[in-house]
């Protein structure tokens, strides 16, 4: 059975807790409220809130262990800070589904594309103060098995995507992309499997392959986001390999003027 114990603390006027999760014996969708009277700070990464927080608190798909998460308020602190609201079984493949599916994710997984402040020239002020204006992380307390989830997972890419994915380490993409294209396109070999199936028992071997009827329902609401998320990522990565082709670094120049 899974146990829950949360803590508060006031430091500076600001109200820490700790909320910690724990006997979790395998994927496990958790939802923990916030109880305080006030706003909720999350931890963030690049700027933008970790994965699974929101205004209420924290939901999303953990992994086997003992899990602290962690965030700020500046209400006072109270007996009960934090409640959990849930804790329903996850297919095992959710956390890496989860990743990239929204722009915050890509910012959280490769990072805010904006330079520094203080590489904007000073003729582009409106850049600048962007740079400066955004706001600072704050660091995850979550425990247990957090470090490992931040590993690259060893994706074994189905049949159908296998040379595709040869080509993709032949490139050298970075983890958190290959990862995810990994799990976009076993979505995108259920979906033609099952898109294909002709008779009763294609019919039969394509939902068992999808992990039953929960599976198939999960690749038809998935596949609008999908679609609108690889156009996303393709548009953006053709501007900025346009914008890099473009740019040529005069080093002898620069060497000089040093």
């Amino acid at each position: 059975m899974v146990t829950f114990d949360c803590r508060a603390k006031r430091v500076d006027g600001v109200t820490l807790v700790t909320a910690t999760v724990g006997d979790i014996a395998a994927p496990t969708r958790i939802t923990v409220r916030n109880c305080l009277d006030g706003p909720l700070w999350p931890p963030r990464q690049q700027g933008v809130p970790e994965a699974g927080w929101s205004e209420e608190g924290f939901e999303g798909v953990v992994g086997p262990g003992t899990h602290a998460l962690g965030y700020a308020t500046p209400a006072p602190p109270a007996d009960q800070p934090a409640e959990l609201v849930g804790a329903e079984p996850a297919s095992e493949d959710a956390p890496a589904d989860e990743r990239l599916d929204s722009e915050d994710a890509v910012v959280r997984e490769l990072g805010d594309p904006a330079p520094p402040a203080d590489a904007v020239p000073a003729g582009e002020p409106g850049e600048a103060a962007a740079a400066e204006g955004r706001q600072p992380d704050i660091p995850s307390v979550e425990g247990g098995d957090r470090q490992a989830d931040r590993q690259p997972a060893v994706v074994q890419p189905s049949g159908r995507s296998r040379a595709a994915s040869g080509r993709r380490s032949e490139q050298q993409l970075p983890a958190a992309v290959s990862q995810w294209l990994d799990t976009v396109a076993r979505r995108v070999d259920r979906a033609e499997r099952l898109d294909g199936a002709d008779s009763l028992s294609a019919a039969t071997a394509a939902v068992r392959a999808a992990d039953g009827l929960s599976g198939v329902r999960a690749v038809a609401t998935r596949g609008a986001a999908d679609e609108r998320m690889l156009r996303a990522l393709a548009r953006r990565a053709e501007q900025l390999a346009d914008r890099r082709a473009a740019a040529t670094v005069p080093t002898e120049t620069l060497s000089r003027l040093a």
